[in-house]
C-alpha cells in the first residue's frame, strides 16, 4: 500500500507517463471503459492500489485517441486498435490489480517496437538515461524493492541488461499478441501466480 503523499508525488512527476492496473469494468464490449478514469480523483483510491509489484513497458503510447492527455491515462487508452483490455481482463480479481505500471522508455512514442528497439541500439546513451530515471521513479514507489513485471521481450531484456542484479523481474507475454483475451490471461497467470510476495 502507498500513501497519499507518495500518490501525489508520483501523479505529479510521473502522471502523464504512467499509471496504476486498475480500470473500470467494461459494459458492452470488451474494449468499453478502458479509458474511463476519474475513479483515480476518489477519496479510496490509495486504499486499491499496491506498491509490491511494477509492470514496465516498453515505451510510452501516443495512441490516447481523442483524449487530453490526463494523470495516469496511460494505459488506459480509448484509442480503436488498443489492447490495453486484455490486460485489464488478465488482472482483475488477482494480487496484481491496483500495481503500478509504468514505461522503461519516457520519451520516446512510437507504436513500433522494432522501431524503438532499433532506434535505442543506436543510441545507447538514451537507455541508460531512462535507467537512472526509472530507479528514482521506482524509489518513490517503494523502498522494499518491488517484483519487475515486464510486459514482452523489449522491456525484459532491457531490465535484465540493466538492473537483474538489484531487482527480481518477471517477464509476461505482451498484452498486444494475437489470442483471446481468455487465453491471454491464462498465459499471464501462469507465470504470474508462481510469484511469492
Amino acid at each position: 500500500m502507498i500513501g497519499r503523499e507518495t500518490y501525489e508525488k508520483l501523479k505529479k512527476e510521473y502522471g502523464k507517463i504512467a499509471s496504476w492496473t486498475i480500470w473500470k469494468l467494461p459494459i458492452n464490449t470488451a474494449k468499453s471503459n478502458t479509458s474511463d478514469i476519474d475513479f483515480f480523483e476518489y477519496n479510496n483510491i490509495i486504499g486499491m492500489l499496491n506498491n509490491k509489484y511494477v509492470f514496465v513497458g516498453l515505451n510510452v503510447s501516443n495512441t490516447h485517441g481523442t483524449q487530453n492527455i490526463k494523470p495516469w491515462m496511460n494505459f488506459h487508452s480509448n484509442y480503436r486498435y488498443q489492447n490495453d483490455y486484455k490486460l485489464r481482463y488478465a488482472l482483475i480479481n488477482t494480487k496484481f490489480w491496483g500495481s503500478y505500471i509504468t514505461d522503461i522508455i519516457k520519451n520516446y512514442p512510437e507504436v513500433d517496437s522494432s522501431k524503438v528497439m532499433s532506434y535505442l541500439k543506436k543510441h545507447e546513451y538514451i537507455v541508460q538515461n531512462n535507467i537512472r530515471e526509472f530507479e528514482k521513479e521506482i524509489k518513490i514507489i517503494s523502498k522494499d524493492m518491488p517484483i519487475l513485471i515486464a510486459i514482452g521481450n523489449d522491456s525484459f531484456n532491457i531490465l535484465k541488461k540493466y538492473l537483474i542484479n538489484k531487482y527480481k523481474i518477471i517477464k509476461i507475454p505482451h498484452y498486444s499478441m494475437y489470442i483471446s483475451k481468455e487465453k491471454y490471461r491464462v498465459e499471464v497467470l501462469k507465470i504470474l501466480n508462481n510469484i511469492i510476495k
